[in-house]
């Protein structure tokens, strides 16, 4: 028989409690006939940064990570859409972020256990680990807005925005000196979506031991949080677990 799911945060922007979110294929096929009938792909490009509500971004990932929907079922789909109502860059970077889904498991395919080793594909020295900062990092106690308010939406709710994962992945990395590895492991417990391959080959960007010709990604928070979070609505949402 079905189990009710356990309430939900209110502020999630995945409320997995509701049935529109629950994790079985007719779900996810639902969800991807509403998103595309709504005209969503269209404006995907300029709402992918934002930090709350379902419409932002796709939300294809949940359902993408435990098979109920497959890429090539959203792909079928943004096809469809673009044919009866042209294409723009907004149903061009859905196919992007498809791209970039493929190329974390060509990866994988590629150099398999390298990815999981602590320099990952690089020769940078071994990565040191700051257990107190991890710590205060996974309870959003790091005194730093943008990042603790991300780390207490990931705890409550088990989803985070591309951008915040970003975000939050550079702070543990380049801030406090932590081990990607372990903020790696972290997503693995938290996240409603979490995806091994993406989540690997997201993290191995972020600290430059990735296929990245350009190093590390350090993400300076206090500008992000001005770009994405102007009026800091976002931080008081999540100002309080």
């Amino acid at each position: 028989p079905d189990i009710p799911p356990a309430a939900a945060d209110p502020r999630s922007s995945f409320p997995y409690a509701e049935a529109r979110c629950h994790g079985g294929e007719r779900a996810a096929l639902a969800h991807l006939r509403q998103y595309c009938a709504r005209g969503l792909p269209h404006s995907y490009k300029d709402t992918r940064n934002g930090l709350a509500g379902l419409d932002y971004s796709s939300k294809f990932s949940p359902w993408l990570a435990t098979g109920a929907l497959s890429p090539r079922q959203a792909m079928a789909a943004i096809r469809a859409f673009e044919a009866e109502h042209g294409a723009n860059d907004g149903s061009y970077w859905l196919w992007f972020e498809l791209l970039w889904r493929d190329h974390f498991r060509w990866m994988q395919c590629k150099h398999g256990r390298r990815l999981y080793g602590p320099r990952g594909l690089s020769d940078l020295p071994l990565p040191a680990h700051n257990a107190r900062g991890f710590e205060r990092w996974t309870q959003g106690r790091t005194g730093n807005p943008l990042v603790d308010a991300g780390m207490r939406e990931l705890i409550c709710t088990g989803y985070l925005s591309n951008r915040l994962r970003q975000n939050v992945a550079s702070y543990l990395v380049h801030d406090l000196g932590g081990d990607w590895r372990a903020g790696a492991a972290w997503f693995e417990s938290q996240l409603l979506d979490y995806d091994v391959q993406s989540n690997q080959g997201n993290w191995l960007y972020v600290a430059g031991r990735g296929t990245d010709p350009r190093g590390g990604r350090r993400f300076n928070t206090h500008k992000q949080a001005q770009d994405y979070d102007r009026d800091g609505a976002y931080r008081r949402l999540w100002g309080q677990p």
